[in-house]
């Protein structure tokens, strides 16, 4: 039998295979699809014709975005390009805003459930599509959704005050009872009245790029009084913000938000706490069941402050600091944290004493990982003076956007010999690090031939291209890390160590 015949044959096989299954199978199957592809599947053969309407259209979890209006597996990840302004601009003059408010308004009509879980729109829409938007937080509500998130996206990476969507909250006064559990809004402005109670099953509120009445968000916690998670990103909110008192609230993240100043907190339950932006005063007035704390700070005095903040939280166990620019070394007195297990330490800035990290050390004796992540620097600090001690319960150390400076190599031999029951050592001259809110960073490789030199010739970097990110890599690879590997060797110890 020829190539083209077995083929043929396998590929009906593969089909009649298929269509012999249940129809409540192939239902379960088409329920994991996007629209788009869900509806695809018509064209396979005269039984899929009628077959994708069930399990699409009476679906509980319902989202319109571009990979469910449009398809396409590139579009996939827009909502994580967010930031890239370059290709927002792309998708925003390849999709038409007309097709996708066309196309959700017909699939609703056709839509034959009884309730809907959750709906979720992200498109570029804003408040020209008012009416649109309306009618679909309708649907959602009177359908008892518990989770409603509206995801506007717009080409440019500001908060405009301008054409941003009014979140309906009226809606929710039409209903007996309001179902909604979770809320999360991007580019819509909030601003119910300070009594509105039809928030009152509300257990989680996400607001990105939001514009939120100040007045409101001072009664926030006596109207809903079930909430356990709030976010609030990008946003402007006035220069004061109150959270609590609050019985319910476990976690909370207030990341670079316009022109805030000061913020209290009364949450006696509260056990995750983010915070980026400038410098301001944070009065923890009752957080004494604080685990994790997530600090970016750019203001000089920024991580003095956050530590000497923590010192009433005894239980914490997670500490991630973020210092960028104005910062020049780790106070020598350092609050002891008896319970804290793990430390991450990004530090984005010229002229840093490497060396004062060990304070880090000295203030916590249980700690047991410790990520360290450098940005280009120019180190200061002598180890001749350092105070001799051992860490006996440190097992994992890991120093990401490793530049291979004799001083790094100093630095990862000195923790060798400090942490006595060191059980894995990571040198990465790449890496990732937290932002904050669920975002991620890549580190790039920054060595430059000779930085593992004791001293290094001021000529030596003339010539190389710091923007060629896979040049840096494989001098690393060829050479760095060959010198690091041998240097390390030089210590007897226990501990794994890998130099990626």
């Amino acid at each position: 039998m020829e190539c083209s015949g077995i083929i043929a044959k396998v590929e009906g096989e593969r089909k009649d295979w298929i269509e012999k299954l249940p129809c409540s199978v192939l239902s379960y199957i088409l329920s994991f699809l996007t629209i788009k592809d869900a509806v695809g599947t018509c064209m396979i053969s005269r039984q899929w014709r009628h077959l994708w309407k069930h399990p699409i259209l009476t679906r509980t979890n319902l989202e319109f975005d571009i990979p469910n209006v449009f398809g396409g597996k590139r579009t996939q990840h827009i909502e994580e390009l967010e930031e890239d302004n370059n290709r927002l601009e792309y998708y925003f003059h390849q999709f038409e805003r007309e097709f996708f408010v066309r196309w959700v308004n017909e699939f609703l009509l056709l839509y034959r459930g009884k309730e809907v879980d959750s709906f979720k729109v992200a498109f570029f829409l804003d408040a020209e599509s008012t009416a649109v938007l309306d009618k679909w937080v309708h649907f959602a509500i009177k359908k008892g959704a518990e989770i409603l998130n509206l995801k506007l996206l717009r080409r440019g990476g500001t908060l405009d005050t301008e054409n941003v969507y009014v979140f309906p909250h009226w809606l929710l006064s039409e209903l007996k009872a309001s179902t909604l559990k979770h809320l999360s809004l991007q580019r819509c402005v909030l601003k119910p009245p300070p009594d509105f109670d039809r928030f009152i099953q509300l257990t989680t509120l996400c607001l990105n790029k939001a514009i939120v009445d100040p007045v409101f968000l001072a009664h926030l916690f006596s109207v809903c009084l079930l909430l356990e998670s709030l976010t609030l990103r990008y946003c402007r909110l006035g220069s004061y913000l109150t959270i609590g008192p609050s019985l319910r609230l476990n976690d909370l993240k207030v990341l670079l938000c316009v022109n805030l100043e000061r913020i209290e907190i009364d949450a006696v339950n509260l056990s995750s706490l983010e915070y980026s932006g400038n410098h301001l005063q944070i009065s923890c007035m009752r957080i004494p069941r604080l685990v994790r704390y997530f600090f970016s700070g750019s203001s000089k005095g920024a991580l003095p402050y956050a530590l000497t903040l923590l010192a009433s939280c005894p239980g914490l166990e997670t500490l991630h600091f973020q210092i960028w620019n104005n910062l020049e070394a780790i106070p020598q007195t350092v609050s002891t944290f008896r319970n804290l297990k793990q430390v991450n330490l990004d530090l984005f800035m010229p002229n840093f004493d490497l060396w004062s990290i060990l304070n880090f050390l000295k203030a916590a004796p249980l700690l047991e990982e410790f990520i360290v992540t450098v940005q280009p620097s120019n180190y200061q600090g002598d180890a001749r003076n350092l105070p001799e001690f051992s860490h006996d319960h440190l097992r994992i150390f890991k120093m990401q956007g490793f530049q291979g400076k004799w001083i790094e190599i100093e630095f990862a031999i000195c923790i060798l010999r400090i942490a006595t029951k060191l059980e894995l050592l990571v040198i990465d001259p790449l890496g990732k690090y937290y932002n904050g809110g669920g975002m991620w960073s890549k580190v790039s490789c920054y060595y430059v031939e000779g930085n593992e030199n004791e001293v290094i010739d001021e000529h030596e970097e003339d010539g190389v291209d710091w923007h060629d990110v896979n040049l840096q890599y494989l001098c690393w690879k060829q050479r760095a890390s060959l010198v690091v590997r041998e240097r390390l060797k030089e210590v007897m110890t226990d501990a794994q160590v890998i130099i990626l």
